[in-house]
């Protein structure tokens, strides 16, 4: 019995001319995973710094020259994303507090996790594949697909990059593990609030009550878990009797609300 697997490859990107990186990922939307990498990894603050974005090599290859000059990273850690994700910074010391008013209630969380679910046609069709989104607490801004999540996620700041849309206060949406890699993305990307379907890492954690992340995992349609920036998470009071009822007290419910 055959099934639908996702494709994985190697795709190799120059920086200025020389090899910077090689990923394992879906080898779709390789401009944004370039510029989403290179941004997400400090070596670039926005479109501005790039001169060149071209695919090479039958498109195994993305060829980025930047305005100016940069100093190759001498220690690369592998993390525990999937097929290895890389990173050059040291994510305990990477950035500093995020401060935001952005507020979003248990209902549009759970509401943007399944609208995450509908939309992504990899995940759904052959799993294996993360799927990530930039999100309001409306709706969806914009979705990226990959085996690895971290792609997914660079990809996403690619997206925003090249469309000329800001990240900050906003929401990140992901089917994957949270690990402190992509705490450390989310935080070099301004946004205050991560939510997953799965879980955090104790790094993860860490990370994100030191920098003012809001970190909720084990999101599904009734419930969620909050690691870290519960305040961040509102819960609209229940509608109380009327002035004629005779008494009673306005409530609110925590929904599932299960902070650790």
């Amino acid at each position: 019995m055959r099934g639908v697997v996702p494709v994985e490859e190697v795709i190799t990107l120059y920086v200025n001319g020389r090899p910077l990186v090689s990923l394992m990922c879906t080898p779709t939307q390789l401009k944004e995973l370039a510029l989403g990498f290179l941004f997400n990894e400090g070596l670039i603050e926005g479109l501005d710094d790039v001169e060149v974005l071209e695919l090479r090599g039958g498109g195994r290859c993305v060829d980025v020259w930047l305005k100016h000059d940069i100093e190759t990273p001498g220690l690369r850690i592998i993390t525990s994303g999937c097929s290895g994700g890389i990173t050059f910074e040291d994510v305990t010391s990477a950035h500093h507090r995020l401060e935001s008013g952005l507020r979003v209630t248990p209902q549009q969380m759970t509401q943007l996790i399944e609208e995450l679910s509908r939309i992504a046609i990899l995940y759904r069709r052959a799993g294996g594949v993360h799927a990530a989104a930039l999100a309001d607490v409306k709706q969806l801004l914009c979705v990226a697909e990959d085996v690895g999540r971290h792609n997914a996620l660079d990809k996403i700041a690619g997206i925003c990059l090249r469309q000329g849309w800001s990240t900050h206060d906003h929401i990140l949406l992901t089917t994957g593990r949270l690990t402190s890699e992509m705490v450390n993305k989310v935080a070099r990307m301004g946004v205050p609030i991560i939510i997953s379907r799965t879980s955090p890492t104790s790094l993860s954690v860490q990370l994100a009550q030191a920098w003012g992340v809001t970190l909720v995992g084990y999101t599904r349609r009734r419930s969620f878990r909050v690691y870290a920036g519960a305040e961040r998470v509102v819960v609209a009071p229940t509608p109380g009797p009327s002035p004629n009822s005779g008494g009673g007290e306005r409530g609110a419910s925590s929904n599932g609300i299960q902070a650790t």
